[in-house]
């Protein structure tokens, strides 16, 4: 069975062709054509959310886990307005998503009709392009509407990044016909991979060889073996440093993996400032490597970036490189010189050493606050887990922990907003079997516990939850403790109930209020034995003692 709109038949047979198996729906009455018939279809897996914020999140999740496009429908109106929040993380963080909004017919936009918004380019800030369908089913309009569907996919896939496909229906909406009454042309578009010249490949060789001071700084990226490999023979250079974030999912005893730790204990700045910057991967959470890169003197910057897009973050640019940064280096590689003598990796070697130490002898000492029950979570984790970073306090709590070797680690970092992270970490255990931790803080969870209205969550998510009352970030960053209005303006208490909200969604709920009690419950929160379903851990720390601990921590690293 299957809707008799021809156009509907087409976009059917092109996702199916082109590989777009997986659909989010949110229930609705105008997109009721596209339900029927991709739910009618075995070729396609769909899903159904209410929400459609948690919806935009979940397919996030699903495409990062199963590097595919994967499409979002909703019905028409307000509902494809809460698509905004996942669109513009998954333009930001390049993901494929293809978002699908049902609309009213064009003469009645504007017009005092439900649900009649003006629906075109919507999303025009936060996807690379968008296509406003005709309503008509003649031949011009089919033909019309294959051309552009089959553009939209192609631009998702080439670019990896969402776009936008407004779908206007007239009614009838659930008239079904039992065969397939078109064959949509196909436009299939070739990818090519960019190479650098024999010239350019000299250039560059030659100038990290004259360079005194080199720093590869890794941002957010999937994991990649061989762009890992090839990073760990370069960083034998003595003129290179390798600077890593958890979320570069880049693992090695060559690369520094904690760049806050080091940076807050560095006094001789013109030892650890580089000549050449080469930047990799998305986005970087450390605001002060930012800082520091952003106060050297005479530092030249290459971007290396597939998408040829023209990032600035550090003030400095000189070169895009729109090549992947594995096929980069290993075009170079070749023309290095490895007999180089330098002190610039030696110099963040050991300072990255004695921070290291100093971490270490701090933690056994540190009373009970967001930093110990880190340190825990930390010590704790099971082998070869998926690891989710809420925004906020916990991704940048875990930064001052080096990376573990088989851990992959997300988190929504193309905007780095709050909203999202467990609808997200769901999409992402839906189609793992590996165990999802997502650590969260209690006002994120809150405003995404839509996340649990959910009939796919599998057993293998496990939520832990910082509860410091709201908003505890505010205390650490400079300037909401001295404006007079901390707790009532930017640390918004947390007043529900999170052992009512876990009980709600038939989650298994465990708490902890103190360092002993951690350490007795986390064991059996993270094994599957005990947990048949989902489960959630609330662990409590008194937000007054997080902010001064966290300083001293700094200062002691210092010693």
């Amino acid at each position: 069975m299957i809707s008799k709109s021809k156009r509907v038949q087409s976009i059917v047979e092109i996702f199916a062709k082109k590989g777009v198996k997986h659909i989010v729906f949110s229930p609705g009455s105008r997109n009721a054509p596209l339900v029927i018939s991709f739910t009618n279809d075995k070729r396609f897996e769909c899903i159904s959310i209410v929400d459609e914020r948690s919806a935009g999140f979940y397919a996030l999740g699903l495409s990062i886990s199963l590097d595919e496009p994967v499409a979002i429908c909703c019905t028409s109106g307000s509902a494809s307005l809460n698509y905004s929040s996942a669109l513009s993380e998954a333009y930001y963080q390049q993901i494929s998503l293809i978002a699908i909004t049902t609309d009213r017919p064009p003469e009645w936009i504007n017009h005092g009709e439900g649900q009649a918004i003006n629906q075109r380019e919507v999303f025009k800030n936060f996807t690379h392009s968008g296509v406003n369908l005709p309503i008509g089913e003649d031949q011009e309009d089919i033909w019309c509407s294959q051309r552009q569907i089959n553009e939209a996919v192609n631009n998702s896939i080439e670019y990896q990044l969402p776009v936008h496909i407004n779908f206007p229906f007239r009614e009838p909406l659930y008239a079904t016909t039992q065969k397939i009454e078109v064959e949509p042309q196909i436009i299939n578009k070739i990818q090519t991979q960019a190479s650098l010249s024999t010239s350019d490949t000299h250039f560059f060789g030659n100038k990290i060889n004259k360079a005194e001071k080199v720093l590869i700084l890794c941002g957010q990226d999937r994991p990649n073996k061989q762009l890992n490999y090839i990073l760990e023979e370069i960083a034998q250079l003595e003129n290179v440093c390798v600077l890593t974030e958890s979320t570069a999912n880049l693992h090695s005893n060559s690369f520094i993996s904690c760049i806050d730790r080091v940076l807050s204990s560095i006094e001789n700045k013109n030892k650890f400032e580089p000549n050449l910057l080469i930047t990799i991967g998305g986005a970087i959470i450390s605001k002060k490597i930012k800082y520091f890169l952003r106060n050297c003197k005479n530092l030249e910057h290459w971007s290396i970036n597939p998408n040829n897009k023209t990032i600035d973050t550090y003030q400095s640019l000189d070169y895009v490189v729109p090549l992947s940064s594995y096929h980069f280096f290993r075009s170079i590689k070749p023309l290095l010189d490895f007999e180089i003598s330098s002190n610039y990796r030696n110099n963040w070697t050991e300072m990255n050493l004695i921070t290291k130490t100093n971490h270490e002898k701090f933690l056994p000492k540190v009373k009970w606050s967001d930093l110990k029950a880190f340190d825990i979570i930390y010590n704790t984790l099971p082998e070869n887990c998926n690891l989710h970073l809420g925004n906020s306090s916990p991704v940048r709590y875990m930064q001052l922990f080096n990376q573990i070797r088989g851990i992959n680690y997300f988190s929504n970092r193309g905007v780095s907003g709050i909203d999202g992270a467990t609808s997200t970490m769901c999409g992402i255990a839906s189609t793992n079997k590996d165990l999802n931790i997502l650590i969260s803080g209690d006002l994120s969870f809150v405003y995404d516990v839509n996340a649990l209205w959910n009939n796919n969550l599998t057993k293998n998510i496990r939520i832990i939850v910082i509860n410091n009352s709201g908003g505890g970030i505010f205390r650490i960053i400079p300037g909401p403790s001295e404006s007079g209005a901390l707790e009532r303006f930017f640390e918004v208490g947390n007043n529900a109930n999170i052992q009512q909200i876990t009980k709600a969604h038939n989650f298994n709920y465990y708490n902890a209020f103190n360092e002993t009690e951690l350490e007795e419950n986390i064991s059996s929160f993270y094994n599957p034995q005990e947990n048949s379903r989902p489960a959630i851990l609330e662990i409590c720390t008194p937000k007054e003692v997080n902010a001064p601990i966290l300083k001293a921590y700094f200062k002691f690293l210092n010693k």
